[in-house]
């Protein structure tokens, strides 16, 4: 695997020195910098070799690393896709919610294995804190509250000239550093964010550059949060997070290092906890499906030309939080919404299978997602996409409701929607085209067998809970039966119909 990197700055250090410490075996490619001192800096230390122009390191590489300036990473990205290599890409996508987007759209048509520099998303310290908050001991997420504080990076190790100029950052502490916090926002409470108020300020003078943001956010779950993101000049103190989370039955804190914790809980029967450097880490290791070493995780996803995480798709969730939030503060902390972009789409039985068996298989007996309608010439199958990735499913096939044999009937099966987009709508989506869908072809009814703990959802959608409950067999639920009656039905057409 010939890794190259597009920028040679203190992140592609970063990066390069995570990938030699792991053991993982690359080729260390071409890289590339317009400062062409840095770069050979960069080359000295790290094997690699400088190349005079960013289109020779894209040609001469199979996955690359684009550490440059905000700015500069669509175009890098659309050039890397279109020749078919696996993309690292560091945060903050791009300087707009748009370019994110768009960027999104050419790794998803290109199908390019691609990552973003969210790496919180392996840390420890957030990996555990997420389980203690997914405990069903803890109950519901209530609020969180997230502050984060960093020398401004212009000075410092970073110094980083560039992050004061807005046509190469866009902006200011939000989007340069705190794009982490937003993700780790959704991630903690798993929840999307529905609603945002905030104000920013300028102390530094940089212009375009905020070094103040404080913003309160809603979670589609009814849980609520606080995020203070500031840029100082207190070089004594590296980057320094403090996140406090209160669920009903129990109090979460990470504290002192992004990675190492610690970690600490007190839970309402008076017990507490705490956990930190190698015993979090090994507690925290089995909560993660890919190599903890995030570097590691894209090289290993790139060699197979599979998905890596967190993806462009999760980065650009995040963007549009912040995108919500600057609107939010220029308008004077009016409440604002982030946009989405909800597609629902026909799919093949077999592309829905990752979804069914991540929401509906798991803790179950059964690891098997088919069903045994799913290849029949009238069956269909709808997928809901947020900016292109799947994220809900669902099934329909004409069979008919034995309680009323005489009306045409469909089938829902295999409902399911990620537990990350649960709540914000998509599953209200999905099931109205499934509906209507199933109007259109002539049904007179709906019908499945549901879940009891779903049972709110689809009455809430018009469905009736008929008969006794019972257990399913491949997952050992608790199901009803709903049904959902589509028109009247002329029972005088319907028996001439049959007979005729």
């Amino acid at each position: 695997m010939r890794v190259g990197f597009l920028g040679t700055g203190w992140i592609a250090a970063y990066h390069s020195k995570s990938l030699r410490r792991s053991g993982i075996e690359i080729e260390r490619a071409g890289c590339y910098d317009p400062d062409t001192r840095r770069a050979e800096a960069f080359a000295a230390a790290s094997g690699h070799h400088v190349c005079q122009s960013e289109t020779e390191v894209l040609d001469g590489c199979d996955a690359v690393y684009i550490a440059t300036w905000t700015s500069e990473h669509p175009r890098l990205v659309v050039e890397a896709a279109r020749r078919g290599l696996a993309i690292f890409c560091e945060k903050p996508l791009a300087t707009n919610l748009a370019d994110a987007q768009a960027m999104l759209r050419a790794v998803a048509t290109a199908g390019v294995t691609n990552q973003v520099g969210l790496v919180l998303r392996h840390s420890p310290a957030y990996l555990w804190a997420r389980r203690l908050i997914d405990d069903p001991a803890a109950g519901q997420a209530m609020t969180v509250v997230f502050r984060d504080d960093q020398f401004i990076p212009t000075q410092g190790h970073y110094a980083s000239d560039w992050r004061a100029d807005v046509t190469k950052a866009g902006a200011g502490t939000l989007l340069e550093h705190s794009i982490h916090d937003i993700d780790m926002l959704m991630y903690l409470v798993c929840s999307p964010i529905a609603d945002v108020s905030a104000r920013q300020a300028n102390f530094h003078g940089h212009p375009g550059i905020e070094d103040l943001v404080n913003a309160t956010v809603g979670f589609a779950n009814g849980a609520s949060g606080a995020l203070t993101s500031v840029w100082h000049d207190n070089l004594a103190r590296p980057s320094m997070r403090r996140v406090e989370v209160f669920c009903e039955r129990r109090w979460i804190a990470i504290d002192g290092d992004d990675w190492w914790g610690p970690v600490t809980w007190t839970d309402s029967d008076g017990s507490t906890g705490s956990l930190e450097g190698e015993a979090l880490s090994d507690a925290a290791r089995p909560l993660l499906d890919s190599d903890p070493n995030p570097d590691v995780a894209f090289i290993t996803a790139a060699r197979s030309g599979g998905s890596a995480f967190p993806d462009f798709a999760v980065a650009v969730a995040a963007h549009r939080v912040a995108d919500a939030i600057y609107r939010s503060a220029a308008a004077g902390g009016q409440p604002t919404q982030p946009g989405s972009t909800v597609d629902v789409v026909e799919l093949s039985a077999s592309e829905t299978h990752e979804v069914r068996l991540r929401v509906l298989r798991a803790g179950t007996p059964s690891a098997d997602p088919h069903y045994a309608q799913d290849d029949l010439d009238d069956t269909w199958h709808l997928g809901a996409c947020i900016d292109g990735r799947l994220m809900g499913v669902s099934t329909w096939a004409p069979e008919v409701w034995t309680n009323e044999p005489s009306r045409p009937a469909v089938r829902l099966r295999g409902m399911a929607v990620d537990h990350d987009a649960q709540g914000t709508g998509i599953g209200a989506r999905l099931l109205g085209a499934g509906v209507a869908r199933a109007r259109r072809a002539g049904a007179g009814l709906v019908w499945a067998s549901a879940r009891d703990s779903a049972l709110g959802f689809y009455e809430r959608a018009g469905f009736e809970t008929v008969g006794d409950g019972f257990i399913d067999g491949p997952t050992g639920l608790p199901h009803h039966y709903i049904v959902l009656r589509l028109r009247p039905w002329d029972e005088t057409r319907a028996s001439h119909t049959s007979t005729s």
